[in-house]
């Protein structure tokens, strides 16, 4: 029996710091697109509590990449109105 192997790629559709890029899987994830954070301090082991400095990718398949686009763009504000 042969089995179809589909290997997809991760790529990147949004960085920001950790609170946003928490944020944007949220709303990935509650669309049923799935998504991965990484950042060289997570890949650590370190306390969900700790205030982490830099920049958190979320990664998602290749295959996503449009529809995640496309969710992040209608519902992530581009800049912080509070400034």
């Amino acid at each position: 029996m042969n089995a179809k192997v589909v290997q997809n790629h991760l790529v990147k559709v949004f960085n920001g710091n950790l609170w946003q890029a928490e944020l944007v899987q949220g709303l990935l994830e509650a669309n049923n697109i799935a998504c991965m954070l990484k950042n060289d301090t997570l890949s650590a082991v370190t306390s969900l509590y700790t205030s982490i400095g830099g920049e958190v990718w979320v990664l998602v398949n290749d295959c996503d990449e449009e529809a995640a686009l496309a969710l992040i763009g209608e519902n992530v504000l581009e800049s912080n109105p509070f400034n």
